[in-house]
């Protein structure tokens, strides 16, 4: 073999292990693996146990898919801390029903998930068919407020 040949075949090993070697390690920073995935406002590495991103402030948002009622089809984020559910201007979701108490129900964020509780309503709460006072939800929970159902989503 001459030279020129040979030094051409080292200098392609060597960028093909190196390109082998870079695509490994990309892969690796890809999914939810030991280090938790990365953030998707900033795309740096999250640790798991991280409620929100430190660097950007990114944490993930529970949603609720209204199925039945007036608000059917929309889909409402839980952004804030509290969220109030209600028949009057005020609360953060306003469900224009007969059925639904000024001030029916709240979801509040805390330790990592949602607790929704009934605020004193004369019609009460039901989660999955179940009237109750307070209760921490669950991917899927179906939660009926007067005559409106929507399903909770945590991301």
């Amino acid at each position: 073999m001459s030279t020129p040949i040979l030094l051409v075949v080292i200098i392609g090993s060597v960028l093909g292990v190196a390109l082998l070697v870079f695509a490994i390690a990309r892969g690796r920073g890809k999914g939810a693996g030991a280090s938790g995935g990365l953030c998707p406002g900033c795309r740096r590495a999250m640790r798991p146990e991280w409620p929100r991103c430190m660097f950007c402030g990114w944490m993930p948002v529970a949603r609720l898919e209204f199925v039945l009622g007036p608000l059917t089809g929309q889909v409402i984020e839980l952004r804030d801390d509290v969220t109030t559910v209600g028949s009057v201007v005020g609360n953060s979701i306003v469900l224009a029903d007969p059925a639904v108490s000024r001030k029916h129900a709240g979801i509040r964020r805390m330790d990592g998930g949602y607790e929704l509780a009934d605020l004193g309503s004369t019609n009460g709460i039901y989660v999955n068919g179940h009237r109750l006072p307070k209760k921490n939800l669950a991917p899927g929970d179906v939660i009926r407020v007067g005559n409106s159902e929507c399903v909770f989503r945590p991301q």
